[in-house]
């Protein structure tokens, strides 16, 4: 199955340049209306949500990821993949900053290594990415120190049905030093592409990586992370169930 969807990091391989840049260009990811709003909360699970800095010569890419373990942050591969090589940046190339406001944050660390799928298959052309390669689009990054944050606990058993209420949280380019949350968005459905959820939650470059969470009386718990905006229609984001495996190894080779 092909379809026409931008990646969401910002960066060298942000948006595809042969497009005009038509008002709904300018914001990819809104489904409707804008709903996402500045996230006040601080403390569990919200400090373990943070930037994801990648940067080599002339090249960058701005992204969101979540620390899950005490030195593992979940996040899109393809923010941490060089769009000329088609390789991973360098471990010492990749920072994550937990709990970004304005300039202060909660704690900074370089990758020590990075974990892929072994399905994940790399291409910057949005035009040639197939749904079927974007459900493999989940990295975890082996951090060099721990931090003082606690991981945001992971929801192993969610069960992924239509209207599964959501909350979305990131770092977008349009407000990147702040977190922004869009509440109670919706799961719309998980029934293609070996579970890909399709879904209506707010988002915008820069999001790539960043965790949808569930909700369960006053726990929040990541059930997915967001990577792609499909022409404004609906949103997707990668499963639990694609790379819950990836969030048990610690280890560097």
């Amino acid at each position: 199955m092909k379809m026409l969807f931008l990646l969401l990091v910002v960066g060298a391989v942000a948006f595809d340049s042969n497009r005009s840049a038509s008002s709904q260009d300018l914001h990819p990811g809104i489904v409707g209306e804008d709903a996402r709003v500045p996230l006040d909360a601080q403390g569990a699970p919200w400090d373990a949500v943070g930037q994801v800095n990648a940067t080599a010569f002339r090249l960058g890419g701005l992204c969101t990821g979540t620390l899950v373990k005490p030195t593992l942050v979940l996040t899109a591969a393809h923010c941490v993949m060089n769009p000329i090589t088609g390789k991973p940046f360098p471990p010492a190339d990749i920072h994550f900053l937990a709990g970004v406001r304005g300039g202060d944050n909660k704690g900074v660390a370089t990758a020590l290594c990075i974990h892929l799928l072994p399905t994940y298959r790399f291409n910057a052309d949005p035009h040639k990415i197939s749904l079927e390669d974007r459900n493999s689009d989940a990295a975890v990054i082996v951090l060099s120190s721990r931090l003082n944050v606690d991981p945001a606990p992971i929801d192993e058993e969610v069960e992924a049905k239509p209207g599964l209420r959501l909350t979305h949280v990131a770092y977008p380019a349009d407000h990147r030093f702040e977190p922004y949350v869009h509440w109670n968005c919706r799961l719309l459905r998980s029934d293609l592409v070996d579970g890909i959820w399709f879904n209506d939650c707010d988002t915008h470059p820069g999001s790539s990586g960043g965790p949808l969470f569930t909700r369960t009386g006053e726990t929040y718990r990541v059930a997915a992370i967001m990577v792609a905006v499909v022409q404004r229609l609906y949103n997707l984001a990668v499963p639990v169930s694609r790379w819950l495996d990836l969030t048990r190894n610690a280890n560097c080779p």
